[in-house]
């Protein structure tokens, strides 16, 4: 089961390069939604960490939270609900304790919920 600050790796990759990672994205809805519906409030992964650089809707994510060979980004602005299925059953990464905690300071700023 899918937790909230973890990382989610779709069943198949978006694009059609051989070899290409599957995309990937962090649980950022409450645990106890995920346990009783069969979707999750997510927001996407994206490697193009220079392109975000001066976002303010954009959190860093290391390798090894991310589960990737390269530096990532959360894009909070671009939130989505998927179901469950479309995602490999084994969790990715897992987002530390300090860049979750920046992504919902981030998401709070996104969603104006200060």
């Amino acid at each position: 089961m899918a937790a909230r600050g973890d990382i989610l790796a779709l069943k198949r990759a978006v694009g059609f390069l051989p070899g290409a990672e599957l995309d990937r994205f962090v649980v950022v809805q409450v645990d106890r939604m995920t346990q009783t519906l069969d979707t999750v409030i997510v927001c996407p992964l994206d490697e193009a960490v220079e392109a975000y650089s001066a976002m303010p809707g954009a959190v860093p994510v290391s390798p090894s939270e991310a589960g990737t060979k390269k530096k990532q980004v959360a894009i909070a602005t671009q939130i989505v609900t998927l179901p469950l299925s479309r995602f490999e059953a084994s969790i990715a990464g897992r987002l530390t304790r300090t860049t979750r905690s920046r992504l919902d300071d981030v998401l709070k700023l996104v969603l104006e919920l200060r």
